[in-house]
């Protein structure tokens, strides 16, 4: 008990520890001491209009950012979450009906046990039946043939019920087999969800570098005092962060669908 707990305290802190790390790398963009001061230059010497929309252009680029990097950290939780699920539900279902089929093999190791002594007694009298044929012995004959005749009935019952034994361990592994593809087949559905999270995941990396090369555009027209190039890179940096949250958005979306197919497959499983 105590050595899964401390492996799935580990797992938790490594993915956090990776969530960190990956917010870290994707710090939000934001103008250095220097450029800030170059870009109020360019609100203070530009129309009242034109400096309010530049303002509020820059201050929803730094909340959008923010809102990026939350998406990050609620998605890299949920998916930890349903990664930890999936793992644990395949885990369990590998041990449907096990302790069930464990037991009715042991009722046929015990009948076929107990039942040993009358096989061995059958085969015995048998022997001694084809030996009193073979010495023509009629009376012996008859008296060894009756006995063989009242232990084949025994020896029949005996063989049906084991067979009966036998068949019930066969229906428990086959009903073990459709329970466990049951419950497969719901986590299954989430194939179809991952790809489009990979999809998602590719969009967004894709507007990301768009983001990136853009605010090195908008670094540039500011260190050159550009308002109006810095007022069209601004805008084309807002369009990017949006589209980005639009991918996140769904990704997160999708990860909540996972989410519950994963229940799905947990009431399943509570079920059997």
């Amino acid at each position: 008990m105590k050595a899964p707990f401390m492996l799935r305290m580990f797992c938790l802190i490594l993915v956090m520890s990776l969530v960190g790390s990956a917010i870290a790398l994707a710090a939000p963009f934001e103008f250095s001491a220097t450029a800030k001061k170059s870009f109020d230059k360019i609100v203070d010497s530009a129309s009242a209009s034109a400096a309010t929309q530049l303002k509020k252009n820059y201050a929803e680029l730094q909340s959008l950012q923010k809102q990026d990097i939350n998406f990050d950290t609620r998605i890299s939780s949920l998916r930890y979450k349903n990664q930890e699920k999936d793992t644990l539900i395949r885990k369990q279902i590998k041990e449907i009906d096990k302790s069930k089929i464990a037991s009715l093999d042991g009722d046929v190791a015990k009948a076929k046990q107990r039942y040993k002594p009358l096989f061995d007694l059958y085969d015995t009298q048998r022997s001694q039946l084809s030996l009193a044929k073979a010495a023509k012995n009629k009376e012996l004959t008859s008296i060894v043939n009756a006995k063989v005749q009242v232990t084949k009935i025994a020896v029949q019952a005996a063989k049906k019920d084991i067979s009966a034994k036998e068949a019930a361990v066969k229906k428990a592994k086959s009903d073990a087999t459709a329970k466990t593809k049951a419950v497969r087949d719901i986590l299954d559905a989430n194939k179809a969800i991952e790809s489009r999270i990979k999809a998602a995941k590719s969009a967004a990396s894709q507007t990301k570098k768009l983001f990136t090369a853009e605010s090195k555009v908008l670094l540039q027209t500011v260190r050159g005092g550009d308002g109006s190039g810095t007022s069209s890179s601004l805008s084309r940096m807002l369009v990017h962060i949006r589209q980005i949250l639009i991918n996140k958005t769904n990704i997160h979306y999708y990860e909540t669908q996972i989410a519950s197919v994963i229940a799905k497959a947990e009431t399943k499983l509570k079920s059997y």
